[in-house]
């Protein structure tokens, strides 16, 4: 990842209200499934763009879409394991809550 990509994600995150969002703020989320075990890594462009990686389940690039605070996977391996969720921001901390068809998963930015 670029400086330049990191500079945008916290303008991004800086500029993002819980009032206003319409999509979640760009940046890097650490994702772990709900008995707290590593799931991958979400990396977020503005434009809807991601990449996951994980070194146990799948990873590779797609697009989401969002309406308000409800996120879906459209395309890439996200969608191929039907992910499905939302997202909020509290103190410019963003989480998500997903459903999947291989369990719940939670990503949020870095404490």
């Amino acid at each position: 990842m670029s400086k330049r990509f990191f500079a945008a994600a916290a303008l991004g995150l800086a500029l993002t209200t819980p009032a206003t969002a319409q999509f979640p703020p760009p940046g890097v989320y650490l994702c772990v499934d709900m008995s707290g075990a590593a799931f991958g890594t979400l990396s977020l462009a503005a434009s809807g763009d991601y990449d996951f990686r994980s070194s146990t389940a799948i990873g590779g690039a797609g697009q989401i879409a969002s309406s308000g605070n409800s996120v879906n996977a459209v395309s890439g391996p996200l969608a191929d394991i039907g992910l499905t969720g939302s997202f909020t921001t509290d103190g410019g901390r963003t989480s998500f809550m997903f459903t999947t068809n291989v369990g719940s998963v939670l990503c949020a930015t870095p404490a």
